[in-house]
């Protein structure tokens, strides 16, 4: 993997050349009739040079979205959202950890203000531990989600937004983890593993599924986790 970085006009542009020889703004724009993804309604499946992409714009949540939807403080290059996420997933990629490899992120800045997007490598066959776990709670590879969730623990990895919607699981059982905006690598171990194993809790709580059900399953994980 090569970071290229590139200026055109408003824009920046950093990009892998393993995927692309050049990136400009165009490479940001959804294609006609390209499937919406994500909550929010700000990523979309495009078709890449090797398979399909995900291209998502940076969307603020809660009550921000309502006044400054897609705008953010300008904090310099290196700072800017996208940058960081870019940067994160080609250390964990290249670290062997389970995540999209990243393509290309823009960052279009306008005074103290920027827009930004990113591209990543879409995971094929995938469902979301969200959807597993409302369909058949008792078939969801609770351990094998344990055991991944360990792996990025052990190397430092602090997923800002570990919900059960972020983690996918493949057809061959792989865990992966995805949307690592705000994500950080942390040397110092003081208790937020924990922390980030609580908010996937709650947010497994949040999809209605019986109790009993969902006590055995995170127990499981927990084997996992503690393997």
């Amino acid at each position: 993997m090569t970071a290229r970085t590139l200026s055109a006009g408003r824009a920046t542009i950093l990009y892998d050349d393993t995927f692309l020889s050049h990136a400009d703004e165009a490479l940001f724009s959804p294609p006609a009739g390209a499937a919406v993804v994500g909550g929010r309604g700000a990523a979309w499946i495009m078709p890449g040079g090797d398979g399909e992409w995900v291209l998502r714009h940076y969307r603020r949540g809660g009550l921000p979205a309502k006044v400054v939807a897609d705008i953010y403080l300008w904090p310099g290059l290196e700072r800017t959202r996208p940058w960081c996420e870019w940067r994160l997933l080609a250390e964990l990629h290249t670290l062997g950890l389970p995540v999209p490899r990243p393509v290309a992120a823009q960052v279009v800045r306008s005074g103290l203000a920027y827009r930004g997007d990113l591209i990543t490598r879409r995971i094929p066959d995938t469902r979301t531990l969200a959807e597993l776990v409302t369909r058949a709670v008792d078939t969801v590879p609770w351990k094998t989600v344990g055991t991944c969730l360990r792996r990025f623990h052990a190397a430092g990895v602090w997923h800002a937004d570990l919900n059960a919607h972020n983690i996918l699981v493949d057809e061959a059982a792989v865990v992966w983890l995805i949307d690592f905006d705000q994500g950080e690598r942390r040397t110092r171990q003081d208790g937020w593993e924990q922390g980030n194993l609580a908010r996937l809790q709650r947010s497994l709580r949040k999809l209605g599924v019986a109790d009993a059900s969902l006590r055995q399953g995170w127990a499981a994980l927990l084997d996992g986790y503690r393997a």
